[in-house]
């Protein structure tokens, strides 16, 4: 696998993993790669609902793989200025 934030494209499947700027968990994204359609796909934090967007033909799946790290329980709020 390459460095956790370059994608890695196995197949036309792009796979990589981020840490939430939110609260710190740390999860894997699985994307289908699409020649026919690429456009913003949203996916969101598992553990807070932090949300984030990609390129990919169809919405990525994604998979917790450590928790928050921030020691809260709250959901991420988008604040609006």
């Amino acid at each position: 696998m390459k460095h956790a934030a370059e994608p890695e494209v196995l197949g036309g499947v792009g796979i990589f993993e981020r840490n939430c700027a939110y609260c710190g968990a740390r999860f894997r994204v699985r994307s289908i790669a699409s020649v026919d359609e690429i456009r913003a796909q949203p996916y969101e934090c598992p553990s807070c609902g932090k949300t984030y967007e990609m390129l990919a033909g169809e919405p990525p799946h994604v998979r917790l793989l450590q928790g928050r790290t921030d020691g809260k329980d709250d959901r991420y709020q988008e604040t609006i200025f």
